[in-house]
């Protein structure tokens, strides 16, 4: 818990100074005491009340997102670290090109995120604690590790105020091109060639998609993490 209260005391002070408090650190300690209150009266986590307790106060700040880097042109590039995969496939699916890399040491991770101008996004406290990152040079955001996926989703689209646009391709993040029924006949399976006409194919790794069942609960889920975001 050390690491998860070195992060969130970070950003508690950053808040404060936001708002000009003037007794930071007993700022911090009252919200830390709002969150274990919290903890304690819901039944939840510590860490999920620290997350809300931010949200909350970081609402107070003009100009949220408090953390979102000034506007880049073209797409916002993540690099999710080896213990978020499935939010980088989300943050695909919502139209965010997302690197992910199971087997990529902390070293190189930086390094390519550095090469690539991306956004660090890591579960591990400690790596947030270099010093490229911790003094932006590579813009980067801790991600609580015990969240849910579409949790940790939503709190990214917070930090970041995100909105969901056209989707990429869930497994490399890659553009959907539109692509001509015929010539894709076979690679239709045949029941899905009776109903539907409008298919995709990723831009970089060539995997066919359509808006079928599946793609319409993801949008479904998606557009309600934005209502709520």
């Amino acid at each position: 818990m050390s690491r998860i209260r070195r992060v969130y005391q970070a950003r508690f002070r950053a808040v404060l100074e936001a708002l000009h408090a003037r007794r930071l650190e007993q700022g911090v300690e009252r919200l830390f005491g709002r969150a274990s209150q919290l903890s304690q009266q819901e039944g939840i986590s510590l860490t999920h009340a620290l997350v809300r307790i931010h949200d909350r106060i970081s609402q107070r700040v003009p100009g949220r997102p408090l953390q979102a880097r000034s506007p880049r042109p073209g797409p916002v590039l993540f690099y999710c670290d080896a213990g978020l995969g499935g939010l980088a496939r989300w943050l695909r699916a919502a139209g965010y090109d997302a690197v992910w890399d199971p087997g990529i040491d902390d070293n190189c991770l930086v390094r390519e995120a550095g090469r690539l101008r991306a956004t660090v996004l890591t579960t591990d406290s400690l790596l947030m604690e270099r010093r490229v990152l911790r003094d932006g040079l590579i813009p980067a955001f801790w991600v609580p590790p015990t969240l849910k996926v579409s949790e940790q989703l939503a709190l990214v689209f917070r930090e970041y105020g995100l909105t969901v646009g056209e989707p990429r391709c869930m497994r490399c993040g890659g553009e959907l091109v539109p692509v001509d029924k015929e010539a894709m006949r076979e690679r239709i399976p045949p029941k899905t060639w009776r109903w539907l006409d409008e298919y995709f194919v990723c831009s970089r790794c060539d995997q066919l998609f359509w808006k079928g069942t599946h793609w319409r609960r993801i949008a479904n889920q998606l557009g309600a993490l934005e209502a709520r975001a």
